[in-house]
């Protein structure tokens, strides 16, 4: 994952966050979620996406 990939998916999920009623923090949350996916991309190439 690049970091211009990993910066487009941190502003859909802050986005999506802050529209979530659960949310409290929709940075940490937004930070998260992009945080399991690229750690699910471990192993793979670094660029990809």
């Amino acid at each position: 994952m690049t970091l211009e990939y990993a910066i487009e998916l941190l502003k859909t999920e802050y986005k999506r966050a802050e529209t979530l009623e659960f949310v409290q923090k929709p940075l940490a949350y937004a930070l998260f979620q992009v945080w399991k996916k690229a750690d699910k991309m471990k192993g793979r190439d670094k660029n990809d996406r």
